[in-house]
């Protein structure tokens, strides 16, 4: 993610309205871990996240997304700054889906729900703004199933991360969604993004109008004390 004053958060709220109006796009939350599902609404959405660190101030985050003929794209940008650091960091990326299985429309709900399999590929490419070459490539595939009529998700993602002139690092996770009904949703992930550096999070969704979603989360570095705080909301548009 990446850091800003006053002027460059403005800047970067501006260029995400600017990209919603243009595309119609669809923002996603600043959860790690991916699900295969695309955008169903066009979306914009702003964030708040402090990150993993003792000495780090919060990040801010704009970012929009869209699915078009069955494929999805993002485009965000991040900001985050200190006495000693400035950075900004921007993002563009898509998703393809890949159906692992298919079901007809025969046969009972029941029996279609068990069978509800459904992948997807996501590249991402990331630019530290600040940076000549402070390029980051992620590639990962997505495996998501829901579990017959539980309202409960299950997914995954594998892949790797690779930024310019370091190693490259292997990206994993997965997650599990609990559908506590049409306005709440509950969020639980376990990821690994650097090498030896896994952490958790948890999350709670609220969607009390059709065009408004709210998200808090909380996570921790499952070794050391780094506590995670976010705080999201995103704007549904179209549809």
């Amino acid at each position: 993610m990446a850091y800003i004053n006053n002027t460059a958060i403005l800047r970067s709220l501006s260029c995400a309205s600017i990209s919603l109006y243009y595309s119609m796009s669809a923002a996603a939350s600043h959860l790690e871990v991916d699900d295969p599902a695309l955008a169903e609404h066009c979306e914009l959405e702003m964030g708040w996240q402090q990150p993993r660190s003792d000495h780090a101030r919060p990040q801010f985050n704009a970012a929009t997304t869209c699915s078009r003929n069955q494929w999805e794209w993002h485009l965000g940008l991040a900001s985050n700054a200190n006495d000693a650091i400035r950075e900004e960091q921007a993002e563009v990326g898509i998703k393809l889906p890949l159906n692992l299985s298919s079901y007809s429309d025969s046969g009972s709900d029941s029996d279609r729900q068990q069978n509800d399999w459904h992948s997807a590929v996501v590249i991402n490419l990331q630019k530290n703004l600040d940076i000549g070459n402070g390029f980051t490539t992620e590639a990962f595939g997505i495996m998501g199933k829901t579990l017959g009529d539980s309202d409960v998700s299950l997914y995954a993602n594998l892949g790797f991360t690779h930024e310019f002139n370091q190693s490259t690092q292997l990206l994993a996770g997965i997650a599990a969604a609990y559908e506590l009904n049409s306005q709440h949703r509950l969020i639980a992930e376990l990821y690994q993004k650097e090498l030896s550096n896994p952490a958790y999070q948890f999350a709670y969704q609220h969607t009390p109008q059709r065009q408004l979603q709210l998200e808090l989360s909380l996570g921790n570095a499952l070794s050391g004390n780094a506590l995670q705080l976010g705080a999201d909301i995103t704007f549904y548009f179209g549809h």
